[in-house]
């Protein structure tokens, strides 16, 4: 399961961007998403990958 670090709470995460090079990721792909300081984790499922040029993708979440 491939870990993503957040800003803020990742419980309340509905969206993220996220750099087309990093890692390949899939629609309903299971990822982990943590704080910055590693002490809240939270798991969930991307619901869809829209491509916002500049070489990101927002991963939007259920």
């Amino acid at each position: 399961m491939k870990t993503l670090t957040v800003p803020g709470d990742p419980h309340t995460m509905r969206a993220i961007m996220v750099p087309k090079a990093a890692e390949e990721f899939h629609d309903h792909e299971t990822v982990r998403l943590s704080s910055p300081d590693g002490s809240q984790t939270t798991e969930k499922t991307i619901f869809r990958i829209v491509d916002c040029g500049e070489d990101k993708w927002e991963l939007q979440f259920e």
